[in-house]
């Protein structure tokens, strides 16, 4: 009797438990795996979809992306399924968003549940991942440390490609380039690859000549990205440079005060000054910048005063600012600091020019000076430590912006300049992580260091995988 009851108890209630289990463990490992597959096929086709001009070709590339990542993550017959069903779409779900969704479901042979009469069980899985379309203002350093390096045209070519990862139709992107000016090159545009010309078209032409004027750029990007005002779309500001910031536009005062200061062609000589000879008193409005002699000594040559704003992305010489009729420095720019008499607290953006960098000793006007405590313009450390806080500044004021939550990007290239990369000013500028003034509490975004030229079209690529991943 008791043989009987066991042998019951193994056919009716111990073979369907062990059953259960092995067929229900073939059943997680089959739903793991297609969900996992699902999983990458939506990420990979919301990834896509920047290729094609219109929203139907860029369904359809979505859509191939999306069969080729699920095909290779999981094979056709996959622990011997069956009745595999793979269904894509790609539908704006949200203003400025688009959202892919994937669902698949697929039939699993059951063995040891064959006793119970039953053959198969479908599992099935969803995946979904949305891409909120991009407003974004590319920042294009073109000095001429990079002419002298001889990397301009691999810092262009790096650039085309890198707006290649972008939607023709979706997203909206433009450019501004600086030297000492700064040229809205390509106002932004949903039609940056089908208009003529093109935006790539427009950065193969880009020249590299002059100083770094960079809080001028920064500011004319944010003046684009409103402009635009979409706070539905991610806002970006993308800046390449290759060295920091020496060149800064200010309505500066006319030197109307004999003092004493540093000659314009001996420039380690204090020397009596005269006043300016300029028919304006008041002030000038354009940019200086420093020429030479910087970081160490603080005696070199400064120039000025340039015009706020390039002509054209292909100009190799400064353009002189307006109204500079019977200043020495329309003829002789090395003259400037007899006409101008210092740089004033803030820049022509309304950025103050003190903040995160101190200035050096000796970089502000003396006692007896009649402009004492006032920022040199003699001295090129205090040209340069200017230009950097008013960069500093006009970056902390593009990510306060609680409307448009702008983020922004900063690629740094290095081996090009006797003036190099200062990382922890990238950082700032980025409101990278690692900055020493990182706030969790505004839109971080990364700085992106790339040690040589041939090594920067590796980091493009890096920037636009990440904003690819954040707009997802």
């Amino acid at each position: 009797m008791v043989v009987t009851m066991l042998s019951l108890m193994v056919a009716v209630v111990m073979l369907p438990l062990v059953g259960l289990a092995v067929d229900g463990s073939i059943l997680y490992l089959v739903q793991a795996k297609l969900s996992a597959a699902v999983d990458a096929a939506a990420l990979a086709a919301a990834r896509s979809l920047s290729v094609g001009l219109d929203l139907t070709s860029q369904t359809a590339s979505a859509t191939a992306t999306a069969q080729s990542f699920f095909s290779a993550n999981f094979p056709t017959g996959f622990w011997s399924t069956t009745n595999l069903s793979f269904t894509p779409a790609v539908a704006e779900t949200a203003y400025k968003t688009r959202t892919v969704t994937i669902q698949a479901k697929v039939t699993v042979p059951l063995t040891f549940m064959r006793l119970l009469g039953q053959t198969g069980a479908t599992v099935g899985a969803q995946g979904q991942a949305s891409r909120r379309d991009v407003v974004m203002i590319i920042v294009i350093d073109r000095s001429s440390s990079l002419q002298n390096a001889g990397v301009c045209g691999t810092m262009t070519a790096a650039a085309q490609n890198f707006i290649g990862y972008f939607a023709n139709g979706r997203d909206e992107i433009g450019m501004v380039t600086f030297m000492d000016g700064y040229h809205l090159a390509y106002a932004p545009t949903l039609n940056f690859d089908s208009n003529v010309p093109s935006l790539a078209t427009v950065i193969g032409a880009v020249q590299c000549y002059g100083d770094t004027g960079t809080a001028g750029a920064l500011n004319q990007a944010y003046a684009q990205l409103r402009a635009v005002n979409e706070p539905g779309a991610l806002n970006l500001i993308v800046f390449f440079t290759d060295g920091h910031p020496n060149g800064i536009a200010a309505n500066f005062p006319v030197k109307t005060q004999v003092d004493t200061r540093y000659d314009y062609s001996n420039t380690g000589n204090l020397v009596s000054t005269p006043k300016s000879t300029c028919n304006s008193t008041t002030t000038l409005q354009g940019e200086i910048a420093e020429w030479s002699g910087e970081p160490a000594p603080s005696t070199g040559y400064t120039y000025g005063l340039f015009a706020v704003t390039s002509s054209s992305d292909s100009t190799t010489s400064e353009t002189a600012a307006a109204g500079l009729t019977g200043c020495g420095m329309s003829s002789d720019q090395s003259k400037m600091r007899r006409d101008i008499a210092y740089v004033p607290a803030t820049d022509l953006y309304g950025n103050v020019t003190t903040g995160y960098q101190s200035f050096a000793g000796g970089d502000t006007y003396p006692s007896g000076n009649p402009y004492v405590g006032q920022i040199r313009v003699d001295t090129p450390t205090a040209v340069v430590t200017a230009s950097l806080n008013a960069a500093d500044n006009q970056a902390t004021t593009i990510r306060n912006d609680a409307n448009l939550v702008p983020v922004i990007y900063a690629i740094g290239l290095g081996g090009t300049s006797a003036e190099p990369i200062d990382a922890t000013f990238m950082e700032r500028v980025s409101n990278d992580p690692r900055s020493p003034i990182y706030n969790s509490a505004k839109p971080a975004g990364e700085y992106f260091y790339s040690p040589t030229a041939t090594d920067l079209g590796g980091v493009f690529q890096q920037v636009a995988s990440e904003i690819l991943r954040i707009s997802q």
